[in-house]
């Protein structure tokens, strides 16, 4: 079943539902004309953040943007959460929309990549999908260490367990104290907010990157034609990650983007040109 409204927010969105096969109501918004393309965004931020990049595709393409459970307008994670759980999600807004198109970013990147090892997509497109090659137990220390900062309610503290350990920024070099004192001084407001309220969400999700860690083997199953999309300025175990993903994948093209980071795609960044490079991929 599928329910559709205009958003309050933005009118040029629709709202819409679905409900995934365990139950859960996934929401999503879309704008645009033309071939149907799903937006999976990831783990600290909802499909609001992702308009700017939808608005910059929907002159070719129909955009929907899901706002992935735990999230905006979707239900709970579940408390037996796992990325099959997510998959299926995907698989309710393919078949409600007819999606032959998808984009992933970050943790929503590796929700992409294991959707499409079981749904059938024309094209995809990842940018620094949370994908961990990591075989070392010690690379995840920082898991603990952030799970015993939530159970403080100590979330400053918990948000920079996780910035350290996820290694997307220098901070990763820094001493914790002052890594969560930077930032403070750098993320507040709304902005703050919405970071806190889904710490508990990026906990979850980051125990099954955990679980995932070395079995990218299994996206050889993936037959869609596969753009692996990072920044520049990310860190060298980024660009190792999408090495591994090209000689695993049998049809992939690779892209740089030189003055680019992590969270490029999302609004308060670089999303157009993000936007820009993924529909020249899907129209060529």
């Amino acid at each position: 079943m599928v329910s559709a409204k205009k958003t309050s927010f933005l009118d040029s969105f629709t709202h819409s539902t679905v409900v995934s096969k365990d139950g859960t109501t996934i929401g999503y918004q879309s704008i645009g004309k033309g071939p149907s393309l799903i937006v999976i965004h990831g783990a600290l931020s909802t499909s609001n953040d992702f308009t700017k990049f939808a608005q910059e595709l929907s002159d070719a393409f129909t955009v929907h943007v899901m706002d992935r459970r735990g999230r905006g307008w979707s239900g709970p994670q579940g408390n037996d959460y796992s990325i099959r759980k997510e998959c299926e999600d995907v698989k309710s807004v393919q078949e409600a929309t007819g999606a032959t198109y998808v984009f992933g970013h970050s943790y929503g990147g590796l929700v992409t990549l294991e959707a499409a090892r079981t749904n059938t997509f024309k094209k995809m497109a990842v940018y620094e999908p949370g994908v961990s090659i990591k075989l070392l137990p010690t690379d995840w220390d920082w898991l603990p260490e952030y799970e015993n900062d939530m159970n403080k309610k100590d979330f400053r503290g918990a948000f920079a367990s996780f910035v350290r350990g996820s290694g997307h920024t220098p901070l990763k070099r820094l001493p914790k104290w002052y890594a969560k004192f930077i930032l403070r001084l750098v993320i507040r407001g709304n902005h703050w907010n919405q970071i806190e309220k889904l710490l508990p969400e990026n906990l979850i999700e980051h125990r099954e990157v955990k679980r995932l860690a070395s079995t990218f083997s299994n996206y050889q199953m993936i037959d869609a034609n596969v753009l692996l999309i990072s920044g520049g300025k990310s860190p060298d175990s980024v660009h190792q990650m999408i090495r591994v993903l090209d000689e695993t994948i049998s049809r992939t093209q690779t892209l740089t983007l030189p003055n680019l980071d992590h969270l490029a795609p999302e609004n308060k960044y670089t999303p157009v040109e993000v936007a820009q490079h993924v529909k020249r991929y899907f129209l060529s």
